[in-house]
């Protein structure tokens, strides 16, 4: 199990990031303890649109 997420985590790392991303994911990733990519997953996840609950209005 240890092999395989190692050599996951490489193959990941190779992919280049988004501008602006890749410093935030590395200062984040330092901070933390995990990797880079793990930190720009989380980066884009939080960043993501969410989306909005719109309540309607009972009828009197």
């Amino acid at each position: 199990m240890g092999k395989k997420a190692k050599q996951k985590a490489k193959q990941a790392i190779d992919a280049p990031l988004e501008d602006g991303l890749e410093a935030e994911a590395a200062y984040y990733a330092r901070k933390v303890g995990i990797t880079r990519d793990e930190a720009a997953k989380i980066i884009r996840k939080a960043n993501a649109p969410k989306l909005s609950i719109v309540r309607k209005e009972k009828a009197r």
